[in-house]
């Protein structure tokens, strides 16, 4: 009897399956969206978060701990939570010595691509422009594009460095 129970023992270990293994599904990374961090709706020249913001002609160096100076088009991009009643806000300068040099300055005003305004600056000094953007213009929970176009710029004689204007704020607000 003993053999039997010894004998049935083993069969039964060894008819035990064993389960078929199987390699790990391949890895795959999501598709990666917009990197929106360190991105707002406004910004100061000043702020630490404001290069990331620029797309386009708008110079690395921090002037007077206020402003940077631009090129031709300057273009920034935004983050916006919220489209609803903004307006496009830019602080800037114009100095005399560019306007003695290129006369009145026309700067057109984009957003994503449309047309928002054109304003002509024949002083110098600070300026500021405000003006009301189409709702359906701008992208909620996502990426704006904000660009300036001047007509024209200022080349130094004597390094041929491509001067705008000096910008000191922009984005939207409510």
């Amino acid at each position: 009897m003993r053999s039997s129970v010894l004998l049935t023992a083993l069969v039964c270990t060894g008819c035990v399956s064993i389960p078929d293994s199987y390699a790990p599904p391949m890895q795959r990374h999501g598709i990666a969206g917009p990197d929106n961090r360190g991105l707002k709706h406004f910004i100061a020249m000043n702020d630490p978060a404001a290069p990331v913001h620029f797309l386009r002609d708008i110079g690395p160096t921090l002037e007077n701990g206020l402003w940077r100076w631009t090129g031709q088009k300057p273009t920034l991009k935004f983050f916006l939570p919220s489209v609803a009643h903004l307006t496009l806000q830019v602080d800037f300068s114009i100095h005399d010595v560019i306007l003695q040099q290129t006369g009145p300055i026309t700067i057109s005003y984009f957003i994503n691509g449309h047309p928002l305004d054109k304003a002509t600056y024949a002083k110098g000094g600070e300026q500021h422009f405000e003006k009301a953007v189409e709702e359906s213009w701008l992208l909620k929970g996502s990426i704006n594009v904000v660009s300036a176009e001047l007509d024209k710029i200022y080349v130094a004689p004597d390094d041929g460095a491509k001067l705008g204007l000096t910008l000191i704020r922009a984005g939207f607000r409510e």
